[in-house]
């Protein structure tokens, strides 16, 4: 059988299963993203993906309402390869993030080679998503831009001038830029790591681990101590946050471990939102890889700020944020009684801030409960923690807690 004869009956082998479920709207190409690929260059037509998540649920009306109707299915069957990637199982992840897709549904229009010519996102109804589609399939330089940088940068250019202009192009449409910064800071000498050199590769880092995590977070001495305040959280919040949780969820536990060391180092420089965010992640983080070191560290910065809490003052701000929530319904701009629920939620919000409070204390004093040796002093405090968040918000959970530690 001829190679051509084959891709295509490859092709049709996998619209099969699709144009049985949808006869009239879009068919989805089943297989797998090589397959994808492969079936796109063998027509020479775009590639259309629907990225998606189960819980989603503009995923969902997009599938039910969208998706269906004959005169979507008819533009795009006749002018794209479509297929369906969900973002949290098999390949998806990893597909995803190479394209930086960061909300659901995400659109993606590739060229036959799978380069990016387009990215959109969010519930269209039919006439607003062909649109979209149309629009991708214009002469999009940004395209053919890509793919002949994509083409350099195969054949070994090297060039600093090169490297920002390739970086800037692939951030300005989101895509994954770990693999050409891990090259790119290859070539770096140290005299190249200026105040200026720093500021691009953290404006080029995205939500990924690269090589340039650990050397911005090394070299934050050529900054002032302002800017190195603005760098540290920029890093932290914008890459490290990100890339730390994909390492642990990727069970990837040397980079998890950089991005904790990374983290510990840029603490003091965090604001006091960041560090709230940094230890609650590290709390959970020392959890998952069994890090005894790193959660008495954590556990201990998020208990003893929340135990400083007054509870006399913590009585107030709930009343604060009841009343706030409240006003409506009492003003009469809002019906409880269409609410379903309220009386639970009612219950809720009178302890907002006590909860938030409660809470956290919870999660460290059960956390310390968990990796930690009967015998280990700390949990001794965690017994503390574990009482106060009872006293804050009294319910059987937190009671079996404390019995737990106390008998430890």
């Amino acid at each position: 059988m001829k190679p051509q004869i084959l891709c295509f009956c490859l092709l049709l082998s996998l619209l099969r299963p699709a144009q049985a479920q949808q006869q009239t709207g879009i068919r989805f190409l089943g297989g797998s993203w090589k397959q994808l690929l492969a079936a796109a260059q063998a027509k020479k037509q775009p590639i259309f993906v629907d990225v998606y998540t189960d819980w989603c649920g503009p995923c969902k009306r997009m599938e039910k309402e969208v998706f269906p109707l004959p005169e979507v299915g008819k533009f795009y069957n006749d002018n794209f390869i479509c297929y369906r990637l969900n973002a949290e199982k098999g390949e998806g992840p990893g597909i995803a993030k190479a394209f930086g897709v960061s909300a659901y549904p995400t659109w993606l229009y590739l060229d036959q080679k799978g380069v990016l010519r387009s990215k959109r996102t969010d519930y269209m109804p039919a006439a607003e998503f062909i649109a979209a589609a149309k629009a991708a399939l214009g002469n999009d330089s940004t395209s053919l831009r890509l793919a002949a940088l994509d083409a350099r940068f195969a054949v070994g250019e090297r060039s600093r001038p090169f490297f920002h202009t390739y970086l800037e192009a692939r951030t300005a449409v989101q895509l994954d830029n770990a693999k050409i910064l891990n090259a790119y800071v290859a070539t770096l000498k140290k005299q190249d790591l200026n105040a200026a050199e720093l500021r691009f590769l953290l404006n080029n880092c995205g939500r990924t681990w690269s090589a340039a995590v650990p050397l911005i977070a090394g070299n934050l001495q050529v900054f002032d101590n302002a800017e190195q305040k603005q760098v540290a959280n920029s890093l932290f919040e914008n890459t490290l946050y990100f890339a730390w949780g994909d390492a642990a969820k990727a069970g990837d536990r040397q980079t998890a471990l950089q991005a904790m060391t990374i983290e510990e180092k840029l603490h003091p420089l965090l604001t006091e939102a960041a560090q709230l965010t940094a230890d609650h992640a590290a709390l959970y983080h020392s959890r998952k890889l069994q890090l005894a070191d790193g959660l008495k560290k954590a556990g201990y910065r998020l208990a003893v700020k929340q135990m400083a809490v007054d509870t006399t003052l913590a009585r107030q701000k709930d009343k604060e944020l009841f009343d706030k929530v409240m006003a409506p319904f009492l003003s009469g701009q809002q019906d409880s009684t269409k609410i379903p629920g309220f009386a639970e939620e009612k219950l809720l919000a009178a302890r907002q801030y006590s909860g938030n409070v409660a809470t956290l204390l919870y999660e460290v004093a059960d956390a310390f409960r968990e990796l930690l040796p009967g015998d280990d002093a700390a949990q001794k405090d965690a017994a503390k923690w574990a009482e106060r968040a009872y006293l804050l918000v009294p319910n059987e959970h937190t009671k079996a807690l404390v019995g737990k530690l106390k008998g430890k």
